[in-house]
């Protein structure tokens, strides 16, 4: 909870930045890089990521294709819901 809250507190500083001009300064504060991705690769990458092919969306995007296996415990749950190779964490909650 903590983590979220530094990270909101930096990105409202960074904007802060922005809004004066202030652009390298509030991308440092914000802990942010540019963007090297056009907007018609994000719209190629998101509609790839629709149809499933999620390597050929991520490759769009820059990004390196990770390859998450789920834990043994869950494969059996996982696979028949349709979800395998999805990374799923579990919490228990009082009510």
């Amino acid at each position: 909870m903590l983590g979220m809250l530094k990270r909101l507190e930096d990105t409202y500083a960074g904007l802060a930045f922005a809004e004066a001009g202030e652009r390298e300064e509030a991308m440092r504060m914000a802990d942010v890089t540019e963007c090297k991705v056009g907007m018609a690769d994000v719209y190629a990458a998101a509609a790839f990521a629709e149809a499933g092919c999620h390597e050929e969306a991520l490759e769009l995007m820059g990004c390196k294709p990770k390859r998450l296996a789920p834990p043994p415990q869950a494969c059996g749950f996982l696979e028949s819901v349709g979800l395998s190779g999805v990374r799923v964490a579990y919490g228990l909650a009082e009510a």
